[in-house]
């Protein structure tokens, strides 16, 4: 009992240094203004193609037709839910690991771990309770994306007269594709975290994580020498961006997008399958999440500065 409420405290510190930091605020604001000006291009881009403000008189072949409709599906309901959640996946990663680093580092630059320590001695609570506290931030930030891209949904197709099909299938789908949402995150931000922990600071956890983030990006592009031999695309599947790029496509698709259509360097038939994809993606939070705590319970606790 007194472990759950040293937790349950624990917890609602984090949460609280969270809300009130500015550069959670920050962060959120920078993504929802990035995710806005992502749809409102993609608005721009149909309206132009079929002369939405020259009454139909003027027109531009910007794109096919079948990417066309892909972009008038992210523009509408339900599809906007695939589209919000490939943004979370996407730039909200990157927003994500920053975030993560400044949660974690902050306490070694600031010197305030000792005394959180001294009140709390238990470390894995502490880190469990700072995972728990970004967890919930991240699913808060999540809700209000949603929020927002309902609203640009119905405005911009609203504008280029595209019909909404919003049911309640949709609507109990949502929850599964935020979870994935999040467990696409949870690697990178588990990563970031330990190379704070490692490097006692906040530089520390973006660095390793943005690092981490890019050496796994271009590990992606490995994919296409899946196709030459199936032992080399099973080898490949084992690295972390495929087993990411199958859940991202997933959420999409329970919307009714298609990113390939977009993408045509993207050949689904590569990828993992889903069931693979979640066990090889809690396998490296796991990892990292190990990584974090063992390197939290065995070092010196004196901070960078």
């Amino acid at each position: 009992m007194e472990a759950r409420t040293t937790f349950t405290n624990l917890l609602a510190a984090e949460w609280m240094k969270i809300v009130r930091r500015p550069m959670a605020l920050l962060l959120l604001g920078i993504f929802l203004t990035l995710t806005a000006l992502q749809q409102t291009l993609w608005f721009l881009i149909v309206a132009l193609q079929e002369g939405t403000f020259s009454g139909g008189n003027v027109t531009f072949g910007l794109l096919s037709t079948a990417a066309i409709e892909q972009i008038k599906r992210q523009l509408s309901l339900p599809g906007v839910f695939g589209a919000m959640l490939s943004a979370i996946n996407g730039t909200g990663g990157i927003l994500a690991v920053i975030l993560t680093a400044g949660i974690f580092g902050s306490d070694f630059n600031w010197g305030t771990l000792r005394v959180l320590l001294t009140r709390a001695p238990n470390r894995g609570a502490y880190l469990s309770a700072k995972l728990v506290a970004l967890q919930l931030a991240l699913l808060s930030a999540m809700v209000i994306t949603l929020i927002v891209g309902i609203v640009l949904a119905l405005l911009f197709s609203g504008l280029l007269g595209l019909p909404q099909r919003l049911g309640i299938v949709d609507l109990l789908l949502l929850p599964i594709g935020m979870v994935r949402a999040l467990l696409v995150m949870l690697p990178y931000t588990l990563i970031a975290a330990a190379s704070a922990i490692v490097g006692r600071s906040v530089i520390a956890g973006v660095g390793g994580g943005l690092i981490f983030l890019a050496f796994d990006v271009s590990a992606g592009s490995l994919n296409t020498i899946g196709a030459v031999n199936p032992l080399i695309r099973a080898l490949v599947n084992l690295l972390l961006q495929p087993n990411i790029n199958r859940l991202i496509i997933e959420n999409s698709r329970m919307f009714g997008l298609d990113q390939s259509v977009l993408t045509s360097a993207l050949d689904l038939n590569l990828l993992p399958s889903q069931w693979q994809a979640i066990i090889v993606i809690i396998v490296y939070s796991a990892i990292f999440g190990y990584s974090a705590y063992r390197t939290l319970n065995r070092q010196d606790i004196g901070g960078a500065g």
